[in-house]
């Protein structure tokens, strides 16, 4: 086998979400996703329905996009995929209703396949087991079915028992004043990455992992909050919560740099103010 071959992506993992066909490539832990497909999926399309896929790769950063080899009908040929991160990002700066609800279906997904450990997803099971082991007798068929519906039922209970403490907690910290930066990034109109981006050239954030976290500073006197969970797997999340004081810093901030032509000012001034009054 020579290195084009060996190099060459394959599906690792295909399902149905939303009416799309849903394909991964790459690794659960690292899937990458064919940029055609996305743009399909999310209908980033002309008005005569011809995708537009090299417009919408202009949304994310070096990192979050690629070009890999992948089998296609005509042979093997090199093709611009998207990360996870680039596929979030594109489904949140599209203003098609799908994009968001494709995005919130895509993350439940992996995330199901990262709690469980595997790649069977919820209501597919006989289905896999057919696809996988079709010589195997019906009895043990059956058998192996019902050992996965068991497993995917106990992960599902773990799920539902976790999510609520965590989601209660980001509930709280919300009602008290703090926005996540996926609500900022709502009123920046230059997107998430690229306030992320921002804030680590002032030294606000820094790179941990694939989170971006505040320095230590900025936590201590209250302009952010770290809620970090851990999930029965082990996998560990953050998210970054930024009270009043911490917007009014990165509007200032803005300010200063001379930035705020590039987003929306009056939207960003309206919610401080809400935040305060509340």
């Amino acid at each position: 086998m020579n290195n084009e071959q060996e190099n060459v992506l394959t599906v690792i993992q295909e399902t149905q979400i939303l009416g799309k066909s849903i394909k991964m490539y790459g690794t659960m832990n690292n899937p990458l996703f064919l940029s055609s497909d996305v743009a399909d999926w999310i209908e980033y399309s002309s008005s005569n329905g011809k995708l537009k896929v090299s417009q919408m790769m202009k949304m994310c950063d070096r990192e979050e996009k690629g070009i890999y080899n992948v089998a296609t009908p005509g042979g093997i040929q090199e093709k611009w995929f998207l990360t996870e991160d680039g596929l979030y990002e594109v489904c949140m700066q599209s203003r098609k209703p799908i994009a968001k609800e494709m995005k919130k279906e895509i993350k439940r997904y992996l995330k199901q396949i990262r709690l469980t450990g595997g790649t069977v997803e919820t209501g597919r099971e006989s289905e896999f087991i057919d696809k996988y082991f079709p010589s195997f007798n019906e009895d043990t068929k059956l058998s192996m079915v019902k050992d996965l519906l068991d497993q995917n039922q106990k992960f599902k209970d773990q799920i539902d028992q976790l999510e609520p403490q965590a989601q209660a907690y980001v509930d709280l910290m919300t009602a008290q004043g703090y926005l996540q930066f996926i609500d900022v990034a709502a009123m920046v109109e230059i997107g998430r990455n690229k306030l992320f981006e921002f804030l680590r050239r002032c030294k606000v954030l820094t790179k941990q992992s694939n989170y971006n976290v505040p320095y230590g500073r900025f936590i201590t006197n209250d302009m952010f909050k770290v809620i970090t969970s851990k999930s029965e797997s082990g996998h560990i999340s953050s998210v970054t919560m930024i009270s009043p004081k911490g917007l009014n810093y990165i509007y200032a901030l803005m300010q200063k740099k001379n930035v705020l032509d590039k987003f929306d000012t009056a939207t960003l001034l309206s919610k401080i103010q809400e935040l305060e009054v509340a």
